[in-house]
């Protein structure tokens, strides 16, 4: 049977360790370190099987890094608009609001 799996780099250069220190291959390597979890499990023993791996981390903050940069992107855009509003706003010209431009005592006052 063939199978495919990923593994870190730590947890693949401990398995060639291992299979260079016994003198074995790196997949007999992998597979005494499976029956000898299966017998750590079989016989009661705990195994932590919710172990988040190194390489799952990575593709954890990198799909955040993607997601923040989606809202940068989005953040820039808006921040785009607003400066391209205040300038045609800024480009108009600049009226005085009447009662604003006259003294109290003057707003009363018709022409």
């Amino acid at each position: 049977m063939r199978l495919s799996i990923t593994l870190d780099v730590e947890t693949m250069d401990l398995i060639d360790k291992f299979a260079k220190e016994h003198g074995i291959d790196r997949n007999r390597a992998i597979l005494e370190f499976i029956e000898s979890g299966y017998e750590k499990l079989s016989e009661g023993g705990i195994i932590n099987l919710n172990q988040q791996r190194a390489f799952e981390e990575y593709r954890e903050i990198k799909q955040n890094i993607e997601d923040m940069k989606k809202k940068m992107e989005d953040l820039i855009e808006e921040v785009r608009l607003i400066h391209h509003t205040i300038d045609v706003e800024w480009g108009h010209e600049m009226r005085a609001v009447p009662y604003q431009s006259k003294k109290m005592w003057e707003f009363w006052k018709t022409k």
